[in-house]
């Protein structure tokens, strides 16, 4: 829990898990002779999961004075996509994870086949869920998540050569992870009715703040001998990594104060990055 967002984090948790329930309910109901895909897109989905993105897109609404429902389908269609890179992330062609969270992975449970499916089908209810929204903001997820994206920051995880330089790993980063916690806040700034000045801040906090976690996670992971050669520390040493954090959450906190925006519970999320032990 970020400290002092505990009251809004609870009010978003109920109301987004509340609307997630329905959607899949209602969705699923539309064809019963897929409940078992549906079961298998809800599966991973409804994993005890932080719903970190969304909650984004919850605080970007939050600073712009609008209600959390402005922003829901596209905090939705966000946390689609993040769940259908988690399911393909686990099938045994690219991490071959057996447990999410404490509980087997969706290919585990369903098959090869089916999780697959359930991720192929998680990304395109993603475009069906903005498809109403204004054609900048679904560029914008397409640009975030796509080849140039998202999709594309797995392929260099995966062919990474093994002597990287820090560029390089801070790429696969940015495409990796940092793509999507930007989509989400940028995203919701959009239909928050932002400026120019304001998107381009909110830009930069948020692909600041995604490459600050990753960061982060490797200083709490130490050295994985089975990817040192993926990890900041390996790279840069402990006490450089640590720079390396102070100096990307500074850009990402100066981004906010060059914005005309109240962005308290934003850059709460620096802070609470900085100093989380998981």
């Amino acid at each position: 829990m970020i400290a002092g967002l505990e009251k809004d984090y609870i009010e978003f948790r109920k109301y987004f898990e509340d609307e997630s329930t329905k959607y899949f309910a209602a969705q699923s109901k539309m064809n019963p002779q897929l409940e078992l895909l549906w079961k298998s897109m809800g599966y991973t989905y409804f994993l005890d999961g932080k719903r970190f993105r969304p909650f984004l897109c919850y605080l970007t609404a939050k600073a712009f004075d609008k209600p959390f429902s402005v922003v829901f389908p596209w905090a939705l269609a966000i946390e689609f996509i993040h769940t259908y890179s988690l399911i393909h992330d686990d099938l045994p062609c690219l991490d071959n994870d057996d447990f999410r969270r404490g509980q087997p992975t969706n290919h585990k449970v369903f098959g090869e086949d089916i999780a697959l499916l359930a991720g192929d089908a998680l990304l395109t209810e993603a475009f069906l869920v903005v498809s109403n929204l204004p054609n900048q903001v679904i560029r914008l997820l397409a640009q975030k998540t796509g080849a140039l994206g998202m999709v594309g920051g797995q392929v260099l995880d995966m062919k990474v050569d093994t002597q990287m330089q820090l560029s390089h790993l801070e790429q696969i980063h940015l495409l990796k992870t940092a793509n999507l916690i930007e989509a989400a806040v940028v995203g919701a700034a959009l239909l928050s009715g932002a400026t120019e000045n304001q998107i381009k801040g909110l830009g930069t906090f948020a692909s600041q703040l995604g490459i600050a976690f990753q960061i982060k996670d490797d200083l709490l992971d130490g050295l994985d001998h089975n990817q040192d050669f993926k990890n900041y520390i390996q790279i840069l040493g402990e006490e450089k990594t640590q720079i390396e954090l102070k100096n990307k959450t500074e850009t990402a906190q100066q981004a906010l104060k060059k914005i005309d925006l109240s962005a308290e519970a934003l850059e709460s999320v620096l802070q609470y990055n900085v100093g989380r032990s998981k």
